[in-house]
């Protein structure tokens, strides 16, 4: 078995085999399979005029990690970590799955999500890649499946990602997330609360996903010689990009500066790092010290967002399957 076929296989276990994905193929399969197109339609309904919750909303979440699988192989295609042509059986579920009539209209109109439409376009036209890969494509490549985990742990960043994908929790939505951010007296007592609210945890996630995608840029930067890998990797988180800049832009300027102002506190600044990365700051570092080092990070994340959520990233796979 050659190694590209041995790498897609592990990806399939880890990925596919089990978890939300592995239920989101059993319950999307038994719609399809019995003929239940009007059923999966409306479980995959946009969620206005009729909401979503409960059951329904878990079965979406799981068929998201099924599609979010589906965009990975294409991925590691564009790493040369899988094979550049996919095989039969892949081919065929990914078609089975995406280009049914009920389940297209979810990512192609109610929360437009290019990547599963080029996954799709992929296998249906039955194309292949050409990538050996190389010390800069594998590594990157593991490193973006580690970020990837890292984003699917974290609690708060799964309450931010549900926010900006118009989940309330507790009739909280990302527009309190934005009102926070606005303001610095909300914001200090986000760093100060002992029992936060979901938009407070909302907040905890913008920050924690800034960090991500400050490791983000960094992929990016990596490979630019292999703009499709490049492209790809913005792209498979393309659909948040799209939300953030529609939804939280116009604040972020604001934002990054009460951010700036809040951490400016040396010790608010100590808690945060010690609830982000679960250790103690130094103690013979100076208030100025501290205050230089929140400088430092918060100018740093403000950079890193604007060049990541730059949606030029997304030209190299928008021309490849253009053409």
């Amino acid at each position: 078995m050659e190694n590209k076929t041995r790498n897609l296989l592990s990806l399939k276990a880890e990925f596919h085999d089990k978890g939300k994905a592995s239920r989101g193929l059993k319950n999307i399969m038994g719609f399809i399979d019995n003929n239940k197109n009007e059923e999966l339609k409306h479980l995959l309904r946009f969620h206005d005029p009729i909401g979503v919750y409960g059951q329904e909303l878990v079965e979406r979440f799981e068929i998201d990690a099924l599609i979010e699988y589906y965009n990975l192989v294409l991925v590691s295609v564009f790493a040369g970590y899988a094979p550049g042509k996919l095989d039969e059986i892949t081919s065929g579920e990914i078609i089975a799955a995406l280009n049914n009539p009920a389940v297209k209209p979810y990512y192609q109109k109610h929360y437009t999500y290019k990547m599963v439409q080029y996954t799709l376009q992929f296998v249906t036209e039955n194309r292949q890649f050409v990538q050996e890969g190389n010390a800069t494509t594998i590594s990157t490549f593991n490193e973006f499946i580690s970020l990837n985990r890292f984003l699917k742990r974290d609690q708060d960043i799964e309450r931010f990602l549900g926010m900006l994908d118009f989940v309330w929790y507790n009739n909280n939505t990302i527009n309190d997330v934005n009102e926070i951010l606005a303001s610095p007296k909300k914001l200090n007592e986000v760093f100060t609360a002992k029992n936060k609210t979901e938009a407070q945890n909302g907040v905890w996630g913008f920050i924690k996903y800034t960090m991500f995608l400050s490791q983000l840029k960094d992929l990016l930067v990596a490979t630019e010689k292999y703009p499709l890998l490049q492209s790809s990797f913005w792209m498979f988180h393309g659909y948040y990009f799209d939300r953030m800049n529609d939804k939280m832009k116009q604040i972020f300027n604001e934002a990054f500066e009460n951010l700036e102002k809040t951490l400016g506190d040396p010790a608010i600044f100590k808690k945060s790092i010690e609830e982000i990365y679960g250790g103690e700051m130094p103690e013979d570092l100076s208030e100025k010290q501290l205050r230089e080092f929140a400088k430092t990070i918060i100018d740093q994340a403000r950079g890193d967002v604007s060049f990541v959520l730059d949606t030029k990233w997304a030209q190299p796979l928008n021309d490849y399957f253009s053409s």
